[in-house]
């Protein structure tokens, strides 16, 4: 059984903007005391950043295993997905710089009424996106052009797509 898991630097780097953007926003609303017009932009951000830090939290969290027959997903939920029940594969890449120099990619799968996603950030990546894409085209699924652009950026290469 093969895992994809986050690993702790890349969570805990997240925790840190979570925990400086709440200081910087949770605090000085806290401190002002009675309501304000600042607490309408202060407050909004701190929801924003308390929601960044629990998201971050289901993500360290997160692991995906998967086989030759399936994937499961465990940590604050589970789900499994069989490969032969996939019905759309999906790899998008998010630039950070306007060169496209940095970023990262999150490939999605959906099917059996799961909807699976993980990002470059973790472990094994590579490998998970190289599976996902042979039961992609064993199971004949279309894929878009930035998909299978992204999948070449990766290093995998996939058939081309029959107009």
């Amino acid at each position: 059984m093969n895992r994809l898991a986050y690993p702790p630097r890349a969570v805990y780097a997240d925790y840190a903007r979570a925990a400086i953007g709440l200081v910087f926003t949770a605090g000085p609303a806290v401190a002002i005391g009675r309501w304000t017009y600042a607490h309408w932009l202060l407050v909004p951000l701190a929801v924003l950043f308390a929601v960044f830090a629990f998201r971050t939290w289901t993500r360290g969290r997160t692991a995906i295993e998967w086989d030759d027959s399936h994937l499961s997903i465990s940590g604050t939920g589970r789900a499994s997905l069989p490969w032969t029940e996939l019905v759309s594969l999906k790899l998008a890449f998010y630039a950070t710089s306007r060169d496209r120099t940095g970023g990262w990619m999150q490939l999605t799968l959906r099917g059996a009424g799961t909807t699976i996603r993980a990002d470059s950030g973790a472990e094994n990546f590579q490998a998970f996106a190289a599976r996902s894409a042979a039961a992609a085209l064993a199971l004949d699924l279309p894929l878009d052009a930035a998909t299978r652009t992204n999948f070449s950026a990766l290093g995998i290469r996939l058939p081309e797509a029959v107009a």
